[in-house]
């Protein structure tokens, strides 16, 4: 574990006052975004600069992996309105594509007293984004407010079925393109065919 972290981050992990937060970078389709809930731009020792979320982000599901190989969740959500500084609501509404099965990483960045970045930032959890979810709150004095979530599967996403295997036309085309074999599977689910036919 040494060689994992430097003396420093050792060190500030063993005092008893642990300043930390959590770093996201989302890599869409068309661009890549980094993000804290700080309130201001974080230029942290990776060479990236995280946006700020000014506290209205959320990540629920995170925590110590089980032994077993079970796909598990993680929900980044973050409320807001549309056109704030980091404006992944109106992102995530223009293109769900861009979203769908992309990358996010989830790193902890140790802070010294003075709240600046020791080390780079480690990453806890990388996983797969599912299509985004918008809600919308209810309409009170203050007005309504909006809120995107996206769900995230670890690693091993997708591995408990086979890449191909399902002896469908979708999967023969995936291992030998243009192979008619199971072209007509679908027409024989209800017919009745008998054997020996004399």
């Amino acid at each position: 574990m040494s060689a994992f972290f430097t003396a420093e981050q050792i060190a500030l992990l063993s005092a008893s006052t642990v300043r930390c937060d959590f770093l996201v970078k989302f890599e869409f389709v068309t661009s890549t975004l980094y993000c804290w809930n700080g309130n201001t731009d974080l230029p942290a020792l990776d060479g990236n600069t995280y946006k700020p979320m000014f506290g209205f982000g959320n990540i629920d599901g995170l925590g110590l992996a089980g032994a077993g190989t079970a796909s598990e969740t993680v929900t980044l959500s973050l409320d807001g309105l549309p056109g704030q500084a980091l404006d992944i609501l109106s992102h995530a509404l223009a293109e769900t594509a861009d979203v769908n099965q992309q990358m996010v990483t989830i790193s902890l960045q140790l802070f010294g007293e003075d709240w600046q970045p020791v080390g780079l930032p480690i990453p806890i959890f990388r996983g797969f984004m599912q299509p985004p979810k918008v809600t919308r709150g209810a309409m009170g004095e203050a007005g309504g407010t909006q809120s995107v979530s996206v769900v995230a599967e670890n690693i091993f996403f997708g591995r408990a079925r086979p890449a191909y295997g399902r002896n469908t036309d979708r999967d023969q085309q995936g291992r030998y393109p243009g192979d008619k074999f199971f072209g007509f599977v679908s027409s024989l689910v209800f017919k009745t065919i008998t054997y020996p036919d004399f």
